[in-house]
């Protein structure tokens, strides 16, 4: 994520660099392989009540196509910088004096059920050692 530009209203660019690294990319691959083979159990196939869209072929390279095709961000994305890995317990951002990172990002793993709840309870943590530290 990068600035968009100096004034504090303006979106900030932000790039999500999906499937640049070859294990992003093998699990993708490898999810895929899964999905299809479940979507071709007899068990499914009342399941199904209309086309879905596949990958052209089954290599390795017809899947990700088909992924960076298809693929797209849904729901909550959370956890990019979880705590204890990019912040510490009061949400500062290692070796970055002033920053802390207040949203579902710092989870330390994707929960169960919607994202809303925790979020607004890190909020009011986050509130809570802001003031603490005024």
């Amino acid at each position: 994520m990068t600035l968009r530009s100096p004034r504090p209203d303006a979106a900030p660019r932000i790039v999500h660099n999906y499937l640049t690294t070859p294990q992003d990319r093998a699990v993708v691959v490898a999810g895929i392989r899964l999905a299809l083979e479940i979507a071709a159990q007899p068990a499914v196939a009342d399941l199904v009540t209309a086309p879905f869209d596949v990958p052209a072929g089954d290599t390795d390279a017809d899947l990700l196509a088909w992924a960076q095709r298809s693929g797209q961000t849904l729901y909550h994305p959370t956890s990019t910088c979880a705590m204890g890995a990019v912040v510490d317990p009061e949400l500062r951002v290692y070796d970055v004096p002033g920053l802390r990172v207040v949203d579902a990002s710092v989870f330390p793993a994707v929960p169960r059920g919607n994202t809303n709840a925790p979020t607004i309870m890190v909020a009011e943590k986050a509130a809570d050692l802001v003031r603490k530290a005024a």
